[in-house]
């Protein structure tokens, strides 16, 4: 079962998110967080404190640049923390469901069928595939094996 909370972004660095959470989340917890409630960054829970809570980022954010003339005179012994751009931005917090494996069958400007047991019509999930980013979806249709998914917005 996916849990949706909001996220509020006060910070933000190539690797990483820090902001405050709606939810208790526990440390390495895998999360997905959206900036348009259609496609997901993943990312690993580093840090909290309350309900403020510092997000490591599975693939790094290129629209956060930093000062690199600063690190290229640095010694290689040194590692300092990433520079942060101070944001406030709303954020969707979505906790990880258990992780099912099935395979993409066919896809359509609107969704995809996926080959995969145990999902139930009208769920919603994050599928996540080789290539393209973590998208929200919901089960239109489902038999034993099989599924479709439709995302709005389209695939």
């Amino acid at each position: 079962m996916l849990s949706r909370a909001c996220l509020s972004v006060t910070n933000v660095s190539p690797h990483g998110i820090s902001g405050r959470a709606a939810l208790t989340l526990g440390l390495r917890e895998q999360v997905h967080v959206g900036f348009d409630d259609t496609n997901f960054i993943t990312a690993e829970v580093r840090w909290t404190n309350g309900q403020q809570v510092g997000l490591m980022v599975e693939d790094p954010l290129l629209w956060v640049t930093g000062n690199d003339s600063l690190l290229e005179r640095l010694s290689d012994s040194h590692h300092p923390r990433e520079s942060r751009v101070v944001v406030n931005i709303s954020a969707t917090l979505v906790t990880s469901a258990p992780v099912m494996v099935g395979t993409i069958r066919n896809m359509s400007e609107e969704g995809m069928m996926i080959e995969s047991s145990g999902l139930r019509e009208g769920t919603r999930l994050l599928v996540k595939s080789r290539g393209r980013s973590t998208r929200m979806g919901r089960v239109q249709w489902a038999t034993d094996h099989m599924a479709g998914v439709f995302f709005e917005g389209g695939v």
